[in-house]
């Protein structure tokens, strides 16, 4: 899934502190994509609102980047008795474009029973 973060580059060439100082601000823009679904690692995973961080921002190309990000979730299972605060890191891939920052987000969610068949 591609998103965008909208800001006039015009062709300037953006140190990788130039790009977070874009990114930070626009962060609540992407931030359920990026965040995705956590009922991968349970059905009672809940993400900590307003935890999420870049950590890195990596060039690998020509106008493209690498970000590594964090962020906190929580799960809570009474019956179970869990009651656990993970930190999870994972990447994005992202260009930068005329127009803005356009995200590659790989889509991560919990397949359905008929998905599995």
């Amino acid at each position: 899934m591609k998103k965008l973060i909208h800001c006039d580059i015009n062709g300037n060439i953006l140190t990788v502190d130039e790009l977070q100082q874009i990114i930070e601000p626009a962060l609540s823009e992407i931030e359920e994509s990026l965040i995705g679904d956590l009922t991968y690692f349970s059905e009672n995973a809940r993400y900590e609102t307003n935890s999420l961080q870049i950590v890195s921002i990596t060039q690998i190309g020509k106008n493209y980047y690498s970000m590594t990000y964090q962020f906190k979730w929580t799960i809570f299972n009474g019956c179970l008795d869990i009651n656990a605060d993970e930190l999870t890191k994972q990447s994005v891939r992202f260009w930068v474009k005329p127009d803005g920052l356009e995200f590659d987000i790989i889509e991560s969610f919990k397949g359905s029973t008929a998905e599995e068949l």
